[in-house]
């Protein structure tokens, strides 16, 4: 006889899943967060997950890692740094080939260290003003701001919120160093041939002509809060590599060290205090809290082990590239390896498997290419350009252009994976 906790949580997941899946099909239009925060409620309240069981499934270390890290986002938008820094890129442009490449490789790299969200965000509406000051077509700006957001994510924990997941939880030792080692070399592969891909479906070489002429300097409205978050940004990539590395102190940690440098960008922020804690992507954060209750009320129910007998299993590096790739189709990447997380300890994959871990993080993100709904930072820049009155994407034209870009990076990361082996 099926337990009924069993049948009860498929349903929430079910439920939850759907929403995010559904959204924009007929009348669903259900924020990825507010679905999974009512996913959370029905797991309490039916009794999936006790309260004081779902309080202790929360991981404050993720949760405060990423307000610190959407704080320093924050503060780099509310200054007016993304402004100035967009303009400069398209002012410095002669041709839209030049901007392609500019806005792709420096959003590849700004993602590398800052959340992928937080520079899709960010970027959006500085590239759909570009209407405004220049008379060019942004569509393939945004293309080339999503696909570069998702390949630079990929090699480093802070990139995105499920590497994030994975370095944190997977009980990986030196995960900014494994993800480093294993991760940015393919990463940079990508990239450099990503962009010819790019160039193929959009490029051409019409000059940038510039209708409304100012001075960048314009733009930085507060360049003390900017210099701030650069400062503190500099400083922390390379901390978290020797923490890392060396065993400093227990306190020393990239979740403290990010902690620290939030409170300093608030403490000297002044006037636009407020403003960087308001300009905060609290909903992402939301969004994670329901997640991890969702995730153990799979698991305490029994529906995680179900799954294994139906998905190719997560112990090898193929498994988690099929898994990755196709799941993350339909519940997005960061669902999909909170998911997988427990099920892959569950099924004995060990925290020194570093293979299949980053096999996983590798997966799960570059799978954001493929459709309009592998990835929220997709979303978030199609939604952000409509909201503004420029153009979205379109599920079938997304596809279009990212079924071989998808193909390519694909073939790349698992053919690097499956040849590399370092020992620490």
């Amino acid at each position: 006889m099926i337990p009924i906790k069993f049948v009860e949580d498929s349903i929430i997941l079910a439920v939850t899943y759907g929403l995010i899946a559904l959204r924009g099909v007929g009348r669903i239009n259900v924020q990825p967060w507010v679905a999974m925060l009512f996913g959370a409620s029905l797991t309490i309240v039916l009794g999936i997950l006790t309260p004081s069981q779902a309080l202790s499934s929360i991981n404050l270390n993720v949760i405060l890692f990423l307000i610190s890290l959407f704080t320093i986002s924050s503060a780099l938008e509310v200054s007016g740094f993304f402004s100035y820094l967009a303009y400069r890129l398209l002012i410095s442009s002669r041709s839209m080939d030049k901007l392609i490449l500019r806005i792709f490789g420096l959003s590849a790299l700004l993602s590398l260290a800052l959340s992928n969200d937080g520079i899709a965000g960010s970027f959006t509406p500085v590239i759909v003003s570009m209407r405004r000051q220049a008379r060019i077509n942004v569509k393939p700006l945004l293309y080339a701001l999503a696909f570069g957001v998702t390949i630079g994510s990929v090699a480093l924990p802070v990139g995105n919120p499920q590497n994030l997941l994975i370095a944190l939880e997977s009980g990986m030792p030196r995960p900014f160093l494994v993800f480093a080692l294993y991760l940015l070399p393919p990463t940079i592969i990508n990239v450099l041939i990503t962009y010819p891909l790019l160039l193929l479906f959009h490029g051409n070489n019409d000059d940038v002509v510039i209708l409304e002429t100012r001075r960048p300097e314009e733009l930085l409205t507060n360049r003390r809060l900017a210099y701030t978050a650069i400062a503190i940004l500099l400083i922390l990539i390379p901390l978290y590599f020797i923490t890392d590395i060396f065993n400093v102190s227990p306190y020393l940690t990239p979740v403290t060290l990010t902690f620290m440098g939030a409170s300093i960008i608030y403490l000297l922020s002044g006037g636009d205090r407020r403003s960087v804690a308001h300009n905060v992507d609290w909903t992402t954060i939301l969004f994670f809290i329901g997640l991890f209750i969702v995730s153990e009320g799979a698991l305490e129910s029994g529906v995680l082990n179900a799954l294994a007998h139906y998905l190719p299993l997560p112990t090898t590096l193929i498994g988690v590239f099929i898994s990755g790739l196709l799941l993350s189709q339909v519940i997005s990447n960061v669902p999909m390896v909170a998911l997988y997380i427990p099920l892959m300890r569950e099924l004995g994959v060990s925290p020194d498997n570093y293979i299949i871990w980053v096999g996983l993080a590798a997966s799960s993100t570059i799978a954001g290419n493929l459709t309009l709904i592998g990835a929220a930072s997709n979303v978030i820049i199609s939604e952000a350009s409509e909201k503004r009155g420029g153009e979205g994407f379109g599920f079938l034209e997304f596809m279009k252009y990212g079924v071989p870009v998808t193909i390519v990076n694909t073939l790349i990361y698992y053919a690097w994976l499956s040849c590399v082996h370092i020992t620490f």
